[in-house]
């Protein structure tokens, strides 16, 4: 099994609200579909999803000011996930999209829907969204939080990180020129140190992939502008990163 993780930076254009990058993931949808395995889909929310919560400050507290913040984040989130449910039906793979209000309540998740799909050979396709932690507190489940959550119920062979970067850098790749891609980083590595750069939220999703590993699945990092990359991992020409 598989669980692939689509970043929102490679299937939105992340500084225009609500602009769905089609073309790109029609070509990573392609190259999934092609794999034939069995495998869950996450996906973040890119423009669709962070550009209205810093809006209205969520995750936060929720009152009569920023109420109708969380409608409106949930049902752009369900907007983009329908484009991308469209794109597998028309390569006739069976999804099945889940929102994360579904399944999570507070602090309680029941992942059990997710069991029952897989059991019967359709793909569970799910995403990072907005949700009540308690009556007046609205927190965001990540599409990296979910994909942990999973793994840890799953234990799928592999899981695959798809971004707009080729990996794991020791330098910033926007800042210097000549920064080297790190084609295996350690899961005892630490971002604190100057051997690896963090940025753009890659933090988290170190560390994320980082207990993802402790579960015992291989983890990758690549470029979704090149998707057929996916088709590659585990050979030596590999374009990415794996966790070691």
């Amino acid at each position: 099994m598989l669980i692939i993780k689509l970043g929102g930076s490679v299937i939105t254009d992340k500084s225009r609200y609500k602009t769905f990058r089609r073309e790109t993931t029609t070509k990573i949808v392609d190259v999934i579909t092609d794999l034939g395995e069995e495998l869950i889909l996450v996906h973040g929310g890119g423009s669709f999803g962070h550009i209205m919560a810093k809006r209205y400050g969520f995750p936060g507290q929720v009152d009569s000011k920023n109420e109708r913040g969380v409608a409106i984040i949930h049902n752009d989130m369900g907007s983009l996930d329908q484009k991308l449910v469209e794109l597998f039906h028309k390569k006739n793979h069976d999804i099945f999209p889940i929102s994360p209000s579904s399944f999570i309540n507070g602090e309680k998740k029941n992942l059990e829907i997710f069991k029952l799909l897989v059991e019967n050979h359709i793909t569970p396709v799910t995403y990072g969204d907005v949700y009540f932690k308690s009556p007046d507190y609205v927190g965001i489940y990540s599409g990296d939080d979910l994909v942990l959550d999973l793994a840890r119920v799953f234990k799928p062979e592999r899981v695959i990180f798809i971004s707009d970067i080729d990996g794991i850098f020791d330098k910033n790749p926007k800042l210097y020129q000549h920064a080297k891609l790190m084609k295996e980083v350690k899961s005892r590595a630490n971002f604190e140190n100057d051997t690896i750069d963090v940025t753009g939220g890659l933090g988290h999703k170190y560390e994320i992939m980082k207990q993802v590993k402790e579960t015992g699945s291989e983890v990758f990092l690549l470029n979704g502008y090149f998707p057929d990359r996916i088709r590659s991992i585990g050979k030596k020409e590999f374009i990415g990163t794996v966790l070691i």
